[in-house]
C-alpha cells in the first residue's frame, strides 16, 4: 500500500503538470500503476487473511505510516520532524506490543 501511496503522490504531480481530464487523469501512467498497486495490495491481504487471524495481521498494517512517510522523505524530500520520527517510533513499539501479545488461533 505504500507503493500504492507514493503512485498516487506521483500521479497527482502529473496531474498538476497536464491540466485536463484526458492528460491530468485517463492518460496518467501514475494513476493507472496506483490503482494496480492498490488492487495487489487488496490481493496480497487477502492472502494473508487467509493464514493469519485479523487480530494477528491487521497491527502490521500501521505499519504503512512509517513507510509511507520515509518513502515520502527519500523520493520527494519531504521533512520529517523529531517528533515525527518520535510518533514513527511510538507506532513501531504499538506493532511489536500488539503482535506478541495475541496468540493464534
Amino acid at each position: 500500500m505504500t507503493i500504492s501511496q507514493i503512485l498516487l503522490k506521483m500521479a497527482g504531480q502529473h496531474s498538476s503538470a497536464h491540466p485536463g481530464a484526458v492528460e491530468g487523469f485517463m492518460r496518467n501512467p501514475w494513476l493507472w500503476a496506483a490503482l494496480g498497486a492498490s488492487a495487489g495490495g487488496i490481493g496480497c491481504w487477502l492472502l494473508t487473511l487467509r493464514r493469519l487471524p485479523l487480530s494477528v495481521a491487521y497491527p502490521w498494517t500501521a505499519l504503512i505510516y512509517v513507510l509511507t512517510p520515509l518513502a515520502g522523505a527519500a523520493l520527494f524530500a519531504e521533512a520529517l520532524t523529531g517528533r515525527y520520527a518520535f510518533g514513527m517510533a511510538l507506532i513501531l513499539a504499538g506493532v511489536v506490543l500488539t503482535s506478541r501479545s495475541v496468540t493464534r488461533s
